[in-house]
């Protein structure tokens, strides 16, 4: 497999996944504001603030909600909005079309167009819910086809391994992002009692809900969100999940490879292991602090898979 290749085939699916979870990080934060129980966060600034702080924007001064929301989604100058994540994956489904199926690069090239042709105008007063959903359908597709129209060889490891990455990157966004909402609350006056409906939101923002709902059978609160988003290896879209996907993933990439302390397969091992071993307890009081060092960590490690395999 050409470095080129495998360059593009793993942005490919490092884009895919990053405009899924801004599409649905902003749908859920936009639409719960309607029905929150308190009063801060009926301020639809507060909800507007948080899509923002999520994406990374942090110098946008903003007059009107539409110029939140076309700057999130169709805005093509922001590098970082969901229509651009999706041109980049195209892009980079197409410098490696001999590599994938038939029927993946027609799904991506249609999910491209359905949301390049999407009416702004539409998407900015009735739309956003509609053209939300239709980002995480259409990703739903993709995801399908790369697991069963493509050959579970390197090329497909590549794809995973970029999934994966990604997917850590953007729960440690989510979290770190409604981890900042919560304390906003809280510095409010609001007491921690109230704040199981935000802890909720942050499981529906990752698309957990159900599931925590499942294993925990009571109703949300702190210790148990966080615990299922970074520590749970049973749920796809925790951390610890994600990381043993990235070990699994550069193991089968990275075969012939010599062990040592400063290979990516000794690395990600061991941050993997940290969290198989991690309590609640021992990070409570320093969450940001855990999150940030995981965050550092992994795009050390992406970056020296870049340099080992993808490199041209």
């Amino acid at each position: 497999m050409l470095s080129r290749v495998a360059n593009n085939l793993y942005w490919m699916g490092r884009y895919i996944e990053r405009a899924e979870h801004l599409a649905r990080y902003s749908r859920e934060i936009y639409f719960s504001s309607l029905d929150a129980p308190i009063l801060k966060t009926y301020d639809r600034n507060f909800a507007l603030d948080s899509m923002l702080y999520m994406a990374g924007i942090f110098d946008m001064n903003y007059t009107k909600e539409e110029e939140v929301l076309f700057k999130i989604g169709l805005d093509l100058e922001n590098s970082n909005s969901i229509i651009s994540n999706i041109t980049f994956a195209r892009e980079n489904a197409r410098g490696a079309r001999n590599a994938i199926s038939t029927g993946l690069w027609e799904s991506l090239n249609k999910y491209y167009h359905v949301v390049t042709n999407y009416p702004v105008e539409k998407y900015l007063t009735t739309g956003f819910y509609e053209f939300s959903q239709m980002v995480l359908d259409h990703t739903s597709i993709l995801r399908v086809k790369i697991y069963d129209t493509l050959l579970h060889d390197e090329e497909w490891t590549v794809i995973l391994i970029g999934i994966y990455i990604e997917r850590v990157l953007q729960i440690i966004r989510i979290i770190n992002a409604k981890l900042h909402d919560i304390y906003k609350i809280e510095q409010a006056g609001h007491p921690v009692t109230e704040m199981s409906f935000e802890w909720t939101t942050l499981l529906r923002c990752a698309e957990a809900f159900d599931m925590n709902r499942k294993y925990y059978a009571n109703i949300p609160d702190c210790q148990q969100v966080i615990e299922f988003l970074m520590l749970n290896p049973s749920c796809p879209r925790s951390i610890s999940y994600s990381l043993n996907g990235i070990r699994k993933y550069v193991r089968k990439l990275s075969r012939n490879e010599q062990g040592g302390p400063d290979t990516i397969n000794f690395k990600i091992g061991k941050l993997h292991e940290q969290y198989n071993y991690l309590s609640f307890d021992e990070y409570k009081n320093d969450i940001y602090g855990l999150l940030n060092d995981t965050q550092r960590q992994i795009l050390t490690i992406g970056e020296e898979l870049e340099k080992k395999y993808l490199t041209y």
